[in-house]
């Protein structure tokens, strides 16, 4: 029987002489390809030996061809990757525009092509940097494999804070799909899991025994933390805890605004709501998606007297709170603002608290350079004159009864740093709409990249969709219950309690950017060292 280290030198030189030499024929449509596939390591898919292959034939590449690239070459290949990934990653984002096909379908091409080639720029800088480095300091093979991991870890750091952020498919998605490789952002944040994601393709990348160990150990290091957080029972589910009801009406998004089917749809989420309550009558605190109701709501007395007459006194002797999103305007002399809102009201219809949303969709709630877009006839796909207002951050709700709550309206629940401002809360709520994009793996990408918030601040999030998914994690991230994509559902359960404040919860990014610092320190020390060859 062969040996582990014949069997290590057996698979490296397959690898070498096949998939590394058809790539280096054709680096550039390689790297392309690895993009490509890149996102089925990603949910929906979960297929985690994709994340490697692609991320390290791409690292093979770029180190292979170091010393014959110019930093321009290695920038259009780290692009290629870049925007494969994005390209086929982000598809689903097309949807959004078949919506009213009639007005925004001819804004799709540039819309899936142009969205993509723009973040493929951050690979792109990347990998420009790393050639600019690694042949200025002549560092051996595997530190230039580290150096490059370091610095794709920066750029999708950058992705996310630039020009608004966009952290979407953060290259540790492929181990935070996982619950069992999920648990670490309690520690190091999804950045910090995206830089060890990273780090350990590169070191498999570089086909040396002793790094291959390492890589697979970061791995394995994440699967005995996570193994051992999931058998903490610090949570238990209290029946004497609040008693939370979610209801997912799914209005299709073609039809939700429109006025001849306004009556429906108010009907069909009330009789909905009612039915969960006739399962559930002990309900504290019932949750609508985002913009639940077709109306502005919190103007003249019609919802107020409708949600008074529908949600009568419980088995608790009074009738439950419903938080619900919801569209407000602002009429003040200088004009009149909208706002995407979060509405907190009583059972007897009284309003008592709201915040609004903080982080707005670009294209889709406003667009940058508004009044100029808008005069040469472009509007968002929300299509609202002048586009939503932005609200202040680190919004909490507040009520007798009920404990604080943190509400993340759509697709700042993707945002670590809009769940890390703020008091504390009891529980995150994620209002949401992902009707925009029907049936895709969008609403999937979005639902477990929600869930990780939960994880990093030991805090359970309840999640309601109005065409799914909605959901509820506890402050492990594990599913308590959900209900089906494109389904009218209604469930209810208590609500389980948060995790005292965790390191990440306490000091948010900062073991990520000691690991980034310390492993920049490790590739310039003793870099003529080591016994390592040197790139030709």
């Amino acid at each position: 029987m062969p040996s582990a280290s014949a069997i290590f030198d057996r698979l490296s030189a397959l690898w070498q002489r096949h998939i590394g030499a058809q790539a280096a024929a054709h680096p550039f449509w390689a790297a392309l390809l690895c993009g490509l596939i890149l996102p089925l390591s990603y949910p929906p898919f979960y297929l985690l030996p994709i994340f490697y292959l692609a991320t390290c034939l791409v690292f093979h590449l770029a180190v292979q061809n170091l010393s014959v690239f110019s930093p321009w070459q290695l920038a259009r290949l780290g692009w290629c990757f870049g925007f494969g990934q994005f390209a086929s990653g982000m598809a689903w984002i097309g949807e959004a525009f078949l919506v009213e096909a009639e007005l925004f379908s001819w804004a799709l091409p540039f819309a899936v092509t142009g969205l993509p080639a723009g973040l493929a720029l951050f690979h792109a800088a990347a990998f420009a940097l790393f050639g600019a480095l690694a042949k200025g300091f002549l560092l051996t093979s595997l530190r230039a494999f580290v150096l490059l991991a370091l610095l794709l870890a920066l750029s999708e750091y950058a992705r996310s804070h630039v020009l608004t952020g966009l952290p979407w498919n953060l290259p540790a998605m492929g181990w935070a799909g996982w619950l069992y490789l999920a648990q670490p952002v309690a520690l190091i944040g999804i950045y910090g899991l995206s830089l060890l994601a990273l780090l350990s393709a590169a070191l498999l990348a570089s086909v040396s025994r002793r790094a291959v160990f390492l890589a697979l150990a970061l791995p394995l290091s994440a699967l005995i933390y996570s193994f051992f957080a999931l058998a903490d029972d610090a949570i238990k589910r209290d029946e004497k805890a609040l008693k939370i009801t979610i209801v997912q009406p799914n209005l299709p998004q073609r039809e939700k605004w429109r006025a001849d089917l306004r009556d429906r749809h108010i009907e069909k989420t009330f009789k909905m709501t009612a039915l969960g309550l006739q399962y559930a009558p002990d309900t504290d605190l019932i949750i609508w998606p985002e913009t639940a109701i077709p109306a502005l709501i919190d103007e003249g007395s019609g919802f107020a007297e409708r949600l008074a007459a529908a949600l009568p006194a419980g088995d608790a002797g009074h009738p439950p709170y419903l938080l619900t999103g919801a569209i407000r305007r602002d009429i003040g002399i200088t004009g009149t603002r909208y706002f995407n809102s979060a509405m907190l009201w009583s059972g007897d219809g009284l309003l008592l608290a709201r915040s609004d949303k903080h982080h707005l969709v670009p294209f889709g709630e406003y667009l940058p350079f508004q009044s100029f877009l808008e005069a040469i006839g472009l509007q968002q796909l929300a299509r609202l004159r002048g586009g939503y207002a932005a609200g202040p951050p680190a919004a909490r709700l507040r009520a007798a009864r009920l404990p604080l709550l943190a509400p993340l309206i759509c697709y700042e629940a993707v945002f670590p740093g809009l769940a890390q401002g703020g008091p504390r809360p009891a529980a995150f709520v994620n209002l949401t709409n992902d009707g925009w994009f029907g049936t895709s793996f969008g609403p999937y990408q979005h639902l477990a990249q929600a869930r990780l918030r939960a994880i990093e601040q030991g805090v359970p999030l309840l999640r309601a969709a109005n065409t799914g998914m909605s959901a509820a994690f506890d402050a492990r991230g594990r599913q308590l219950d959900r209900l089906p994509l494109a389904e009218a559902g209604v469930f209810s359960l208590p609500l389980p309690p948060p995790l005292p404040a965790g390191f990440y919860a306490r000091y948010g990014d900062l073991l990520f950017w000691l690991i980034w610092v310390g492993g920049i320190i490790l590739v310039w020390a003793r870099r003529y060292g080591g016994g390592e060859s040197r790139l030709p």
